[in-house]
């Protein structure tokens, strides 16, 4: 487990391995609680194709979707999920 220190403005930085897994980027929201003695970071957020129609739209007939898929909706649609 790799140990990480705090910066003189309290900041951590996280080990890219671990990034990387979680598939997390800059700026990203994260949710920090405390849990007794442990400090918690849980993404927020999280895209379920199953469950938006749009996204299962794209995804299953990208060829044939109504939605004309641009890098703009792409962008949208990822500042929206990570707002949740």
């Amino acid at each position: 487990m790799p140990i990480v220190k705090l910066d003189e403005k309290g900041r951590v930085q996280l080990p890219k391995e671990l990034r990387t897994e979680m598939r997390l980027k800059a700026h990203q929201p994260l949710v920090v609680r405390k849990q007794g003695e442990q400090i918690l970071m849980t993404r927020t957020g999280s895209i379920d194709p199953g469950k938006d129609p749009l996204l299962n739209d794209i995804l299953v007939h990208p060829l044939h979707s109504k939605v004309k898929v641009t890098k703009k909706l792409l962008d949208k649609l990822e500042e929206e999920q990570w707002s949740e």
